[in-house]
């Protein structure tokens, strides 16, 4: 897998850059989906270039071209003034639009509950990280991103269980409360902010934001009988065995780039 994050980040960069994989289970799993839809964006004639943590955007003639994965516990999203020494993300925009989004790996999202729940690989409009990064302190969003895979390098096949602990994260994400709809920061049909939501805008019901936004399981063994059943329900894709090669690898990747052509501004 790693041969091939590294292909991905040098066809983006335009040159070879540096890769700091995190250590730990699944860790090499998520890089290699994450750079893969961002490289296929940048088939597309999408504008795509690595973010250092800081926000400055990696070009082909810098000296420092390191792409940092996330490493560790779940966290929100660091300040600039941090440094540029934390996690990379990727910045994408649409040859057709003004309006540039984010990909970001091990994220930690805030729910209506306060708690916080970890998204693989989340794709949110670049202006709550601009909003993120200006902060003094780490900081987790609130809402659901337009994006959210879930990753699963294990050896087991999926459960009910496991799709079940996924759509209630994604419930909890769900800003919902008031039934009409205002502007809001991006202007882009999922709800997230950078803090606090105002309270007067949110899907009308749980059943609309899932299907506003994309959701997808990809596991590298496939699913259990039964672990699908309540997927076309929530609106939720499951995408299994993923792995470098396989049919679904190819479809995952497809899927997600087909969704952000059609349905992102």
């Amino acid at each position: 897998m790693i041969p091939a994050v590294a292909s991905a980040l040098d066809a983006i960069v335009g040159t070879v850059t540096a890769l700091q994989k995190a250590n730990g289970a699944g860790r090499a799993y998520e890089l290699y989906i994450m750079t893969a839809i961002a490289d296929e964006l940048r088939t597309r004639g999408c504008d795509v270039v690595v973010l250092r943590s800081d926000g400055s955007a990696i070009a082909p003639g810098d000296t420092d071209r390191k792409f940092i994965q996330r490493g560790g516990v779940p966290t929100g999203i660091f300040p600039a003034s941090a440094g540029a020494g934390n996690a990379s993300c990727f910045r994408f925009r649409k040859a057709s639009s003004t309006q540039y989004w984010e990909i970001w790996n091990g994220i930690q999202f805030r729910g209506r509950s306060g708690g916080t729940h970890e998204i693989d690989i989340a794709i949110v409009p670049h202006e709550v990280g601009i909003m993120l990064r200006s902060s003094s302190i780490e900081t987790s969003p609130t809402g659901r991103p337009a994006v959210a895979i879930e990753c699963k390098d294990v050896g087991g096949k999926g459960s009910a269980d496991e799709m079940r602990a996924f759509v209630a994260r994604l419930y909890d994400l769900t800003i919902l409360g008031v039934h009409w709809r205002v502007p809001h920061l991006t202007g882009a049909k999922q709800r997230i902010y950078p803090g606090a939501p105002p309270g007067n805008d949110s899907f009308q019901h749980f059943w609309e934001g899932n299907r506003l936004t994309l959701n997808v399981i990809a596991r590298r063994t496939g699913f259990a009988a039964g672990a699908t059943a309540m997927t076309p329900y929530y609106a939720i894709q499951p995408r299994g065995p993923v792995f470098p090669g396989t049919v679904e690898d190819a479809a995952l990747t497809n899927e997600v780039s087909d969704w952000i052509m059609t349905n992102l501004a």
